[in-house]
């Protein structure tokens, strides 16, 4: 028996050893697939970009709002190619199903009967896996899962929306930046939901050129490039705020804040 107990415990010890080395592992994994920090000559050209870009998108003088957004998409591709270095891998969204579920369990959230599914031609969706009756509830969700103005005011993006003019009049963008800050904060209680958001959205700031072009004669084709040029406004905006203001949250989206991620 005393020989048995020995060798459970040494294979006890091995399991823990090899369980210590998988999370290093995993640790090392992280911590390479986190941003490259870009060369000053690289981050310079951002600069230049972002002053070039605020003085097109808040002056644009007699430019025609076409010619004004031609203009920009030139320099926001630029600052694309210049931010490649900045990107993060982008997660399987099936593969992050599972915890996202159990987090909201976790955090009381209500929600039998229904799941998270794949849908041809319109990705992850809500499936009801069961009849409901008129008036049934499908699901409740807590407040604490939820992002909101009030927990940007209490995380580290408060000081800047104290002192911020855009932040203190457009919510949405403070929201965009809470976002932004959670996806990159370590150990976010956010995470199981942001790893489950898609990489890119069907909004008319992922269209192209040609895409917008055929706009051409409707009236959405002005408010398309107005919305264009707001974010690309936005961009250069926060990019040149976060090179030149130290703080905890400044600090923090410093060196992963790029167009495609605000985009």
């Amino acid at each position: 028996m005393g020989s048995r107990r020995r060798a459970f415990l040494c294979h006890a010890l091995d399991d823990l050893k090899m369980g210590k080395k998988n999370k290093a592992k995993q640790a090392n994994h992280k911590i390479n697939l986190a941003p490259r920090k870009i060369s000053p000559l690289k981050r310079n050209e951002l600069n230049n970009i972002a002053d070039k870009l605020l003085k097109i998108c808040s002056n644009s003088g007699g430019l025609k709002e076409w010619d004004t957004f031609t203009e920009i998409n030139k320099l926001l591709a630029k600052a694309v190619e210049l931010e490649s270095d900045m990107r993060v891998p982008v997660n399987d969204r099936s593969n992050a199903i599972p915890r996202f579920l159990e987090w909201l369990e976790e955090n009381g959230a209500l929600f039998e009967g229904v799941s998270v599914a794949t849908f041809e031609g319109y990705e992850l969706g809500l499936k009801a896996e069961k009849d409901f009756e008129v008036g049934e509830l499908l699901m409740a969700i807590p407040r604490k899962t939820m992002l909101t103005l009030e927990n940007a005011r209490l995380s580290e993006l408060g000081v800047l929306l104290c002192k911020d003019p855009m932040l203190q009049h457009m919510p949405n963008v403070a929201l965009s930046l809470l976002l932004l800050h959670e996806k990159f904060k370590p150990n976010s209680h956010w995470a199981p939901y942001i790893d489950l958001l898609p990489s890119e959205y069907t909004t008319v700031l992922y269209f192209s050129p040609s895409e917008l072009a055929d706009l051409k004669g409707s009236p959405a084709q002005e408010a398309a490039l107005k919305q264009c040029r707001n974010i690309a406004r936005q961009y250069a905006y926060f990019s040149k705020m976060f090179q030149n203001v130290s703080g905890p949250a400044c600090d923090l989206l410093r060196e992963v804040f790029t167009y495609e991620q605000y985009r």
